[in-house]
Parts: C-alpha cells; sequence; structure tokens
C-alpha cells in the first residue's frame, strides 16, 4: 500500500505466497486420504515410485501408464501423488503410484510437509527407487534417497521391497553403460537393480515383468458359497475384493469368484469364521 517500502511489500508477498502454499499442502493432504481411502478398496497391490528430483519418475510413470503426468524439471512438480491402475504383461492389475522427488537439505520448515506426501510410499507393497544413472551426483543422491526410506522405516537393502532403476541409460556413453552393467551384474542383475531409459523405453518391458512376478503371489482367487441368510458379507466383498464372477444359486444363495489381496484374504477369514452361511469352495 502507499508509503510501504520495497522490503516491506517484498515481505508481504512473501507471506501471501507461504499461506497459499500453506493451503494448497492442506487440500494435498486432503487429496491423498481420499486417495488412500479409494485405494483400500482396490484389491490391487500398490508400487510406489520414488527417487531424487528430476530421477524421471514422471517419465517413467508416463510411459507406463500413458498419463500424461506433469514430466518437468522442476521441485515438487509432483507434490501430490498420483496414481494410476497398470495392467502388467500376463494380465496382472496394480496401482501405480508417483511421488514428490526428494533433495538434500530440505528447510526444517519443509520436512513435515515433505514427509507427509510420502505416506504412500509407506504403505506400498513394492517401492521402485529411481536413479538418474547420467548424474555425477547419482551416489550422493542414492543416500539422501535411502536415508529418507529409512527414516520411513523401509529396508532399503531388502530386494524384495525395494528395487532400484537404473534410469537414463540413453544418456550414458559405451564406456560407462558397460560400467554400470557390470555394476548390475554384480548385485545379480534383473534381481533388485534395472537398467532403464524411461524416455525411450528401454529396459521398461523387463521391469514390468519383474514387477508382476514379484507382486503376483500378493493376489489370491477366492471362490465363495454365500447362503440367502448370509448375504450381509456382500458389501464387504465388493468394496475389497475384485468379483470376478457372481452365479445365483436356486436355493437363494450366491457363488463368487474374486480376486483379493493377500491383506484383505486374512480380514475375509475372519470374516468366514463369524458367518456359518459362508464358505470358501
Amino acid at each position: 500500500g502507499p508509503g510501504e517500502t520495497q522490503i516491506e511489500s517484498d515481505l508481504r508477498q512473501l507471506q501471501d505466497k507461504i499461506k497459499l502454499l500453506e493451503k494448497e499442502l492442506d487440500d494435498v493432504s486432503r487429496t491423498r486420504t481420499l486417495h488412500r481411502a479409494k485405494r483400500k478398496k482396490a484389491p490391487h497391490p500398490v508400487v510406489a515410485l520414488v527417487g531424487y528430483t528430476n530421477a524421471g519418475k514422471s517419465t517413467l510413470f508416463n510411459t507406463v501408464t500413458g498419463a500424461g503426468v506433469l514430466a518437468q524439471d522442476l521441485l515438487f512438480a509432483t507434490l501430490d501423488p498420483t496414481l494410476r491402475r497398470i495392467t502388467l504383461p500376463h494380465g496382472t492389475e496394480a496401482i501405480l503410484s508417483d511421488t514428490v522427488g526428494f533433495i538434500s537439505d530440505l528447510p526444517t520448515h519443509l520436512v513435515a510437509a515433505f514427509r507427509a506426501t510420502l505416506e504412500e510410499v509407506v504403505e506400498a507393497e513394492l517401492v521402485l527407487h529411481i536413479r538418474d544413472m547420467s548424474d555425477s551426483d547419482a551416489s550422493a543422491q542414492a543416500g539422501d534417497v535411502n536415508k529418507i526410506l529409512a527414516d520411513l522405516e523401509i529396508d532399503t537393502s531388502d530386494a524384495s521391497h525395494v528395487v532400484e532403476v537404473w534410469n537414463k541409460v540413453d544418456l550414458l556413453d559405451e564406456s560407462a553403460l558397460a560400467l554400470l552393467r557390470r555394476s548390475s551384474d554384480a548385485r545379480g542383475g534383473g534381481q533388485g537393480v534395472h537398467l532403464v531409459s524411461a524416455l525411450s523405453g528401454e529396459g521398461v518391458e523387463a521391469l514390468l515383468a519383474d514387477i508382476e512376478t514379484r507382486i503376483a503371489g500378493l493376489v489370491d482367487t477366492v471362490t465363495l458359497a454365500i447362503s440367502s441368510d448370509a448375504m450381509t458379507i456382500l458389501p464387504w466383498l465388493y468394496e475389497n475384493a475384485s468379483v470376478q464372477s457372481r452365479t445365483d444359486l436356486e436355493d437363494g444363495g450366491v457363488e463368487l469368484v474374486a480376486e483379493i489381496t493377500t491383506q484383505a484374504r486374512a480380514e475375509l477369514r475372519r470374516l468366514v469364521e463369524r458367518h456359518e452361511g459362508v464358505r470358501v469352495v
């Protein structure tokens, strides 16, 4: 306003910007809560992409899903995790989650907001750590990411849960690529490490096949016979499983074939024990 010094004007604008960003973070938090509630109803394992900022997560997400997720050189370009259902090479379905890019030396007042965006990662059945292997700081960046994952109590040494995706191999010369392949082989290449180019698609098919192998065991197919007096279980099944077929029986009951995650299977077992009119065929 009138009489304001330039410094006061700049400060006021910065404070307005901070308030706006805080509101956006609150909106993101609410959206994420809805995402998680919706996702828990889906009978599909979740695969989360994590990585240092600009490692190529959103580009890989686009390549795999065909979705137009923002892929640009911006810190926090993907503040709101994006979820997409994908179908893997042999028909297994999963949910792919794109998350915010990590950075080192995050200002203290941003740490809580940043960590809050990573709740999707904690709940994921499989974590893909995307690394930009064309960056001279790739090793230090991986250390930063692994430190944050460790803070989230994710065991980065567990190759059955965390897979490293060495991205941007299209930017490497022959000697650098050969060195990378030897390093990958030393770690049992394909068993925790994948060399890919998210941009060209090189190596992505093998990565998807590996993801499918890893998560296929997380989904069971069950056939249930449900009597007419046990129909109260149906809403739970339709919310927590993927019902493939339903056959109405002459006695008023139904037979359902459903796909269900191993996590939901434990709850189903308890429900079956409580309902006399429900049995696994």
